[in-house]
């Protein structure tokens, strides 16, 4: 049974202690509690349908997808997010979708990633579970419209029948002495399905380093330290450029403990030649799962993305450093190393896979 707690009412459940003493736990609505779950905007209609898209034409299926039915009330933008579970109530896959909407029925749309889903080898029938619609962006401030804790059962699906990710690393080694400004971008395409697209970077590490690393926290960020390098707290600039574009949107997910923190931009509306772009430098050490989507142009049949990371690295001597590629495509990396004010001075270095500017 789903039980759904709407904004009128208090649910009270009553708990017996050891002793026997019984207490009583009153969750409030919005209307009892000022706030808690933000202005009418919009609901979720109750409405749900999925299916299974192989967008590239490969045989496996890159997306399942789940139609959720929005009343709105109130003009603005608005996000949903989900999870799939398993029956057996394992988390499978997240997705966000982020939209502007007028007011009347409106339609969001949750893209699972396949690749995902494959790598669980979990099958389905899968649960959606932990349901929130709110309005706003992060930046601006969002706000909780519905939730719902389980919301809908998709059909049955065989997880083998989702696309296979690739996963990789790549080193780079050699000594110098002085500051070095990384530059690290992958180029790819999403097509383009039903007028929209969607690219899913799973298991992303932030900054992409997988040797062993320090992380001291303070105030103004994070740096870290390796073996024959310190990577100072900024610059930490993750930019996304979409070509052939009506918007764009990005939506992160990172797990933090036995919490998990989600974070959506602003919908960025594309110049009149088709092309946004979004940027921040607050993403904080840890490892995310991003979803970059948004409405195509009306003749463009793949989107052009273009990803960069950057941070400066001091080195001393001999250094290897290790970069964690999981989740992006294979083979269309390139590293640019600057040096920071002329100061660096390289002996010799080699990266294992990637071309260097």
């Amino acid at each position: 049974m789903l039980l759904r707690i709407s904004r009128n009412m208090a649910l009270v459940i009553k708990l017996s202690s050891y002793s026997g003493k019984i207490f009583e736990l009153v969750l409030l609505s919005a209307l009892l509690i000022p706030g808690a779950w933000g202005d009418d905007g919009a609901i979720l209609s109750g409405e749900y349908k999925d299916r299974a898209v192989d967008v590239d034409g490969d045989g496996l299926y890159d997306l399942l997808i789940v139609e959720a039915g929005v009343e709105v009330t109130y003009p603005g933008e608005y996000s949903l997010m989900g999870f799939l579970y398993t029956l057996g109530d394992v988390e499978v896959v997240w997705s966000i979708d982020h939209r502007r909407f007028e007011v009347g029925n409106q339609t969001m749309i949750l893209e699972f990633d396949g690749k995902t889903i494959e790598t669980s080898g979990m099958d389905g029938p899968y649960r959606l579970k932990k349901v929130v619609l709110s309005s706003g962006s992060s930046p601006a401030g969002q706000q909780i419209c519905d939730h719902l804790p389980e919301a809908y059962q998709t059909g049955a699906y065989n997880s083998s029948e989702f696309a296979d990710p690739t996963r990789s690393e790549k080193t780079i080694s050699g000594t110098g002495y002085g500051e070095l400004l990384l530059t690290f971008t992958v180029e790819d395409a999403a097509p383009v399905y039903s007028g929209r697209y969607s690219y899913d970077i799973v298991n992303i590490t932030i900054p992409p380093i997988s040797t062993p690393i320090e992380v001291a926290g303070s105030k103004t960020g994070y740096a870290y330290t390796l073996p024959g390098i310190f990577m100072p707290d900024k610059p930490n600039n993750f930019t996304v450029t979409a070509e052939g574009v009506k918007n764009l949107n990005i939506g992160l997910k990172k797990p933090q403990g036995e919490r998990i923190r989600t974070w959506v931009s602003t919908q960025v509306e594309a110049s009149e030649e088709g092309m946004a772009t979004e940027e921040t430098d607050l993403i904080s050490p840890g490892s995310y799962h991003v979803k970059i989507f948004g409405d195509a142009l009306d003749d463009v049949t793949m989107v052009n993305l273009t990803m960069t990371m950057e941070k400066k690295l001091i080195i001393e001597g001999e250094f290897s450093l290790g970069i964690d590629t999981t989740g992006f495509p294979s083979g269309n990396y390139s590293i640019n190393a600057k040096a920071v004010n002329g100061s660096f001075s390289l002996d010799e270095i080699e990266i294992g896979g990637l071309s260097i500017e």
